[in-house]
């Protein structure tokens, strides 16, 4: 990690303003912006701050280290750490002697600026933590909700908190889609004498950074640099989808076209290998990349107080960020090595089941991202140094429009769902091979498929959110039992694509989850991310057509609810591939049998035929209407009776934990035992029975594909085993797309 000591939540800054602050390219770095004199020299400030803060670090340990165990040390961690430091970054701080009254709420912040406009600078002891309130004292929150939740309420658009260890610089969030703030681990910083981030805090945090005024944060230099990376996000953002497709087609090629990989091009020859199947693992494999990408960032690879050597160790020789660095120097770009691939995928194996990842404490994320066959033939495959750094670059940096410099893609401070944004554009690509000389070649063409997925912008987004779950949490806050009754609630999207409306469901839920569990109203990032986690696991669902949305959707919450340490969710039962249009979703609807509607004469039926059948149905249909309550009683019995043992196992499997590789291994086994079930397997026949006759084409060749109420009442009523030539064609629209133009038959479950 280039700045070890300093940590972005959300989208407060960009990782390449940081680069360019630290090397002082961007405005307000000039002397007189830090109210020096126009011949003095930043550098020559910053060191001599250095030098103080030292002297200072090493006072306060004397005077920490002589206090009682288990005594928060505040007026030691202010005095002679906290307040003189700050001092030498301009701030002439005032002790608060009252709190402020703002609707209702009462908050004692410990320190004023008078300067600039009653800036808030909340100092706590060192032994106390910024997530976690006193458990015998104090405030009703943390220190870092509490500080956040004024921010929310006032005019104020920054505020600072410490605890002398850790620094943050946090930003009025109800502004913001996520929590925002800055993190500098001052203890870290001192301790191992990291002066270039110590640098960052000068000209970051420095009080001529800060607004002069509480309403005019806009014009504040910290604001300026805020927007400054939203803009660039966005920009970013535009070009990304664009570098995305780019890459793929660039690793296709290059694998397609390097001298080892002869295995892969035959069974490409044979068919064996399908253009899909070549761009499904394609995307598995910049999934990944893009995972590892995000959680780097983020600092999610390893737990806060993880062993800092192992840290250094990843970060050294294993990381994504390594490859991204070489990729941005083309130097490193070279056709004949092929060791960055070697590299890489030893970085993937860290992260697989097995592996052997404990050595450097990386917990394996597993699941079917991180599986070892997850990307097909590519495991076994070569690729040259020049197509993989290339292709990192593209996914790097994105050049501006404007000025054409290259900026470097913060993927710590994108938001997940952006992802899908990112993606719509593949969603709508056909992947094909093309003769090239005499090995293929790989291309996208647009697709003429209709089930594209489409990217839900915020604006929609949020509004539907509000309107249809927020209702629904107050209500279940009212129960006993709240965070039993959070976690009850079902969110369901019937055509979810990369899974935008599930993220926003599942932050709102997560939100509430949090603040129950933690008993504050502005919980703290990790109890959030737990609570996200199990929201997921617990409450969303979805589905779509498109099994490359779903495989999108499964990803974006992966990364919303990783939490470090431990594995990916199993979601499969959770989120899945098929066509919700269309379908059974209640039990009665078995009964109801073959409506006389599937054999509505269509352009592509034989007339008669479809007429025929028509006829059959209803008389049939009239029959069966004749039989006794009793019989029709006893027919929903059997139903429900066969589906109460299927709603058990998925309960059971819902409860089952998912910390461990071995976790979602059993959790994938068990969903595997309950999918074979010979109970779920008559239900999902009988389901897609029905279904299956408004698409089958009533043609003479079809005769024997087609169902009629009759024959569908004995398979219901057990008079006969479902076992027919219908049965097999309903089963198998149920899973897979017809040929002929037709849309695709979805059964239930």
């Amino acid at each position: 990690m280039k700045y070890p000591c300093i940590r972005v939540e959300g989208s407060i800054l960009a990782a390449d303003i940081l680069e360019k602050i630290e090397q002082g390219e961007v405005a307000g770095q000039k002397p007189s912006d830090f109210g020096l004199l126009a011949d003095a020299k930043v550098k020559d400030e910053i060191v001599r701050a250095w030098a103080d803060a030292q002297d200072l670090w090493r006072i306060f340990r004397r005077k920490f280290e002589a206090t009682k165990e288990g005594v928060s040390a505040t007026t030691e961690t202010r005095n002679f750490w906290v307040v003189p430091l700050l001092g030498l970054l301009g701030y002439q701080l005032e002790l608060a002697r009252k709190g402020e009254e703002v609707l209702g709420k009462n908050y004692f912040l410990s320190h004023r600026l008078p300067s600039r406009d009653q800036f808030v600078v909340h100092i706590m002891g060192y032994r106390d933590s910024l997530d976690k309130k006193r458990e015998d004292s104090g405030p009703r929150m943390s220190p870092h909700a509490l500080v956040q939740e004024y921010l929310n309420l006032t005019e104020h658009l920054y505020a600072i908190v410490t605890n002398g260890q850790q620094l943050r610089l946090l930003r009025d969030s109800s502004r913001l889609i996520k929590l925002s703030y800055l993190e500098f681990d001052l203890e870290r910083m001192m301790e191992e004498e990291i002066f270039p981030d110590f640098a960052l805090l000068y000209r970051l945090v420095h009080v001529s950074r800060m607004p002069l005024k509480q309403d005019a944060g806009a014009e504040s230099i910290i604001e300026r640099y805020h927007q400054d990376s939203l803009e660039s996000g966005s920009r970013i953002r535009d070009g990304l989808s664009a570098a995305v497709e780019k890459s793929i087609i660039a690793l296709a090629n290059g694998f397609l076209a390097h001298a080892s990989n002869q295995a892969l091009r035959d069974a490409v020859e044979a068919g064996d290998v399908k253009p899909k199947d070549l761009y499904q693992w394609l995307l598995r494999l910049i999934y990944r990349i893009l995972f590892l990408m995000v959680i780097e960032e983020r600092d999610l690879v390893y737990p806060r107080k993880g062993n800092r050597k192992q840290r250094q160790i990843y970060y050294r020789y294993y990381s994504i960020q390594r490859l991204r660095k070489l990729g941005e120097k083309r130097c490193f770009a070279d056709k004949h090595f092929e060791d960055a691939w070697c590299g890489l995928n030893s970085t993937f194996r860290l992260f697989e089941a097995g592996s052997p990842g404990h050595k450097i404490g990386v917990v394996p994320l597993a699941g079917d991202l991180f599986n070892e066959r997850s990307i097909g033939h590519l495991q076994d495959a070569e690729l040259d140094n020049e197509v993989l750094l290339t292709s990192f670059r593209n996914l790097s940096l994105f050049q501006h429009p404007d000025n054409k410099q290259w900026i470097r893609v913060n993927y710590g401070a994108l938001n997940v769902e952006e992802f899908g944004s990112v993606y719509e554009g593949l969603l709508k690509r056909e992947p094909v091979f093309l003769p090239n000389g005499d090995r293929p070649s790989f291309e996208l063409h647009e697709s003429t498929d209709d089930t594209q997925s489409h990217y839900t912008p915020e604006e929609l987004t949020h509004p539907l959110i509000h309107h249809s779950l927020d209702y629904v949490i107050e209500e279940k806050l009212k129960e006993k039992d709240k965070e039993k009754a959070l976690l009850s609630i079902r969110v369901l999207d019937l055509a979810c694509g990369s899974g935008h409306i599930l993220l926003n469901a599942a932050r709102r839920i997560a939100t509430e989850l949090a603040i129950v569990r933690t008993g504050e109203d502005q919980p703290s990032p990790s109890a959030f991310r737990e609570a996200v986690r199990d929201v997921i696991r617990h409450c969303i669902y979805g589905v779509d057509v498109n099994p490359l949305a779903v495989e999108l959707c499964k990803v974006a919450l992966w990364l919303e609810a990783h939490v470090p340490g431990e594995s990916l969710n199993f979601l499969d039962h959770h989120v899945k591939c098929g066509n919700a249009i269309v379908g059974l979703a209640h039990e009665n609807e078995l009964e109801r049998g073959i409506p006389d509607e599937a054999f509505k004469t269509l352009p592509v039926d034989d007339k008669a035929l479809a007429s025929g059948f028509r006829k059959a149905n209803k008389e049939q249909r009239e029959e069966a209407a004749k039989v006794t309550e009793q019989i029709k009683l006893d027919l929903a019995q059997t139903v429900r009776q066969e589906l109460q043992p299927v709603s058990q196992h998925y309960a059971t499997l819902a409860d089952l934990p998912d910390h461990t590789p071995e976790d979602y291994a059993n959790k994938r086994a068990q969903f595997e035992e309950i999918t074979q079930r010979k109970d779920l397997w008559r239900l999902r026949t009988l389901a897609n029975l029905q279904v299956a006759q408004f698409f089958i084409p009533k043609t003479p060749e079809n005769r024997r594909f087609i169902c009629t109420e009759e024959e569908y009442r004995d398979y219901l009523t057990g008079k006969r085993h479902p076992q027919s030539q219908a049965v097999a064609r309903a089963n198998a629209l149920g899973v897979h797309p017809l040929t002929h133009g037709e849309k695709t038959p979805g059964g239930s479950e």
